[in-house]
């Protein structure tokens, strides 16, 4: 063999031997990726399993003539768990109409959508009084709750809502005799890490447990 030859095999034998190299390189890189793939998903699916388990539980009871007053009522809430979570950063509680309300479908033209929100399709709304805690009639300021401090519960004051001003042909006993069980709840609760958690609950006269 010459030397030319031998330079020729040399420059071979060195290609092959590069893309051997390069495929292992790419096999390695594919193979990290996988992995960390595969370790994400697990770790994002071990993730939304804790956040299902920590989907917090409160109880409410309501109490109606308040102080012995008929228009006045109480809702208790308490946070019950479930284990492992024992405190919520921030927990916001609005009343939501009653399921079917489509009252603010037809307005007199003197009440404007805004106006017709603030009625609260149900037989509770919020005391406007309490400012401490409601930022309107429907909706509570964000509070944190907490199993470890004791401080786990709040008292929330409560009008009996009236029907609105433009309802002409509805009195206010009409109105209560048909929003006796009407009494509906959304929670939002958030603690970090975790996704935020929304919880419908419909609350009968007496105990309601949220699921």
């Amino acid at each position: 063999m010459n030397a030319a030859d031998l330079t020729t095999t040399t420059a071979v034998a060195s290609a092959v031997a590069g893309v051997g190299s390069w495929f292992a390189a790419s096999w390695s890189l594919r193979s990290s990726k996988k992995a960390a793939e595969a370790t994400a998903s697990l770790m994002a699916i071990e993730q939304e399993r804790r956040w299902t388990e920590l989907t917090p539980k409160f109880r409410f009871i309501l109490t109606e003539g308040q102080n012995g007053i008929e228009d006045k009522g109480q809702l208790e809430v308490l946070l019950l768990g479930p284990i492992g979570l024992d405190y919520l950063d921030e927990v916001v509680i609005r009343i939501v109409d009653e399921k079917g309300a489509t009252g603010a479908g037809n307005l007199p033209a003197r009440v404007s959508e805004e106006e017709a929100s603030l009625l609260v399709w149900g037989p509770w709304e919020f005391n406007n009084g309490a400012s401490a805690q409601v930022s309107d009639n429907r909706t509570t300021v964000p509070r944190g709750y907490s199993r470890l401090t004791g401080k786990n519960w709040d008292h929330l004051a409560l009008n009996r809502t009236r029907p609105g001003h433009w309802m002409t042909g509805t009195t206010p006993e009409t109105w209560r005799q048909e929003r006796i069980e009407h009494f509906r709840l959304a929670i939002t609760c958030r603690r970090d890490p975790y996704p935020g958690w929304y919880l419908l609950c419909d609350v009968p006269r007496g105990m309601s447990q949220s699921r």
